[in-house]
């Protein structure tokens, strides 16, 4: 009877999986080329405050992670940039077009996950969420002023 159950709520397990890699896959294939807003992601409050601290401390992450893709000066001509052959180049990140959407949540989400058919990788491994945070608020700093919500 046991090992029943056990296999039901396994079989129960992978099927909600599934919908899920399904849901994701519907999603994907809606997600569009262009400019576009992530709800969900829009929501998130940045609980960093933009403070001289946090910017520098931004900075010295975007130098040390994001400079070699996005450039010193945000706009996507890093030393790899060139190098890119296919997809999609490095953001221009001091513009005021911000493709997958320019509130802080959005773009602190993206940071974080990174962005399927690009070169931009998720950075929840490499950064604390307060690091992310604090790259955000530099980010601002390179260019217009954040969207308001």
């Amino acid at each position: 009877m046991r090992s029943r159950f056990v296999w039901l709520v396994g079989v129960a397990a992978l099927s909600a999986w599934t919908a899920g890699m399904s849901a994701q896959g519907n999603a994907a294939a809606q997600h569009g080329q262009g400019e576009h807003h992530h709800a969900d992601a829009a929501a998130i409050k940045n609980p960093v405050k933009s403070t001289p601290d946090s910017i520098a401390a931004g900075k010295k992450l975007y130098d040390a992670q994001c400079v070699t893709c996005h450039g010193d000066t945000g706009k996507g001509d890093g030393k790899l940039a060139a190098s890119i052959t296919s997809g999609p180049k490095p953001s221009d990140l001091s513009d005021a077009a911000w493709k997958h959407g320019s509130t802080d949540g959005e773009i602190f989400t993206l940071i974080r996950d990174g962005s399927k058919g690009t070169g931009m990788r998720g950075y929840a491994a490499r950064m604390k969420p307060d690091d992310i945070w604090n790259v955000v608020n530099y980010l601002r700093t390179l260019g217009p002023p954040p969207a308001k919500k």
